[in-house]
């Protein structure tokens, strides 16, 4: 669990997105344990109460606290990360406001991570590249953990897991569909032969020697903590 207390650095600058259709889908659910007979609805409520939780608005609440206690961590590495101007940032509001509404859609740490340096990235980004912001919190929506593993696969074999490598080889049904996913969306560059692109291959689509392309490496950057500039 998150340090609640953390989340001071935006309490008063950053408005909390608005109840999305799934919390009405709490509430109707808990009028309908009220309904039940005394009896039941006493038991009923309490298990409702100790699983469900409202977990759309916790798990908001937990990504906006982690942003918040993230960036005054990383202020102090970062130059250009000034906590104190963050909420004149519209490009920076606009970020947290999107990667939360993806935050309360997935429960994986790789996924949440992912969006937490994205805003982190916005925030200290000097360039105008909005479009190419939101194309890839998209990217991050719609992936999944084993598409940010094969694109650090192809970003450096040397260093990738030799035992994930082999399971990721081994589960072509899974993952030759996400190479071509990310190959379609131009964040690779294709080693294979023209003519051969739209045949078969014999062995797992990983074991080719794909790189990425520059907005594969912007992707990945993204993604990750920035880092203080050199």
């Amino acid at each position: 669990m998150l340090n609640r207390g953390r989340v001071s650095v935006f309490d008063k600058n950053l408005e909390v997105p608005q109840r999305e259709p799934a919390d009405y889908v709490h509430g109707i659910v808990k009028a309908v344990i009220a309904s039940i007979p005394r009896w039941w609805a006493a038991s009923g409520a309490e298990i409702f109460s100790m699983v469900i939780a409202s977990p759309i608005e916790k798990r908001r609440d937990e990504f906006l606290e982690d942003i918040a206690w993230v960036v005054r961590e990383t202020a102090a590495r970062v130059d250009d990360l000034q906590p104190e101007n963050l909420a004149q940032n519209e490009r920076f509001i606009s970020a947290v406001m999107y990667a939360a509404r993806i935050a309360m859609s997935t429960h994986q740490r790789e996924k949440l991570e992912a969006l937490r340096n994205a805003v982190l990235n916005v925030a200290v980004s000097k360039t105008s590249e909005e479009e190419k912001h939101i194309v890839f919190l998209h990217l991050i929506d719609i992936f999944s953990v084993t598409h940010f593993e094969i694109l650090r696969l192809f970003a450096n074999r040397s260093i990738f897991p030799t035992t994930r490598m082999n399971e990721l080889r081994e589960r072509r049904g899974l993952t030759d569909p996400m190479v071509i996913d990310l190959n379609d969306r131009g964040l690779l560059n294709d080693p294979r032969p023209y003519v051969t692109r739209n045949r078969e291959s014999t062995d797992s689509l990983t074991l080719k020697p794909w790189t990425l392309s520059p907005l594969g490496d912007d992707f990945l950057l993204f993604i990750a903590l920035p880092e203080r500039p050199k």
